[in-house]
């Protein structure tokens, strides 16, 4: 049988750094090429992410933009209402000041009509007593005559 020389504990460790050197590289290349693909793949997923994000910004802007519109068109319908009630107002007022005088023309108008009513009254009450007195003596002569 053949022996082997022995090996030293600096040759042992010299032996056991080269592997462990050996070792390391392999594990730092495989987890470079792991690196490399996973950052490929979430920059893809960034990127699509991004795009999503981004279309979707751009439907809530195109929103904001129509809820801005529809904002304004309030604002001037508000401001049309507001024209309306003036002018609603101002009529009301023309009403008040008409109805006050067509008001006080029929207050004339009925004292007019109750004058000439009371005038009418009195001379309806004399000209019926002058009819009542001629009608009895018509009747106290035909009564007298006998006809």
């Amino acid at each position: 049988m053949i022996r082997r020389a022995r090996m030293t504990v600096a040759r042992l460790e010299k032996r056991m750094n080269g592997r462990f050197t050996a070792l390391e590289r392999r594990m730092n290349d495989r987890f470079t090429a792991l690196e490399r693909r996973m950052n490929g793949r979430f920059t893809k997923l960034e990127r699509r992410t991004n795009r999503r994000f981004a279309s979707v910004d751009a439907r809530f802007d195109a929103v904001d933009a129509r809820f801005t519109a529809v904002d304004a068109r309030f604002a001037a319908v508000d401001t049309r209402f507001d024209a309306v009630d003036a002018r609603f107002d101002a009529v009301d007022a023309r009403l008040d000041r008409m109805e006050a005088r067509i008001g006080a023309r029929f207050d004339s108008v009925i004292e007019k009509l109750d004058t000439h009513f009371r005038i009418n009254k009195n001379q309806f009450d004399h000209h019926d007593e002058i009819l009542h007195e001629h009608d009895d003596r018509l009747k106290d002569l035909e009564r007298q005559t006998g006809t």
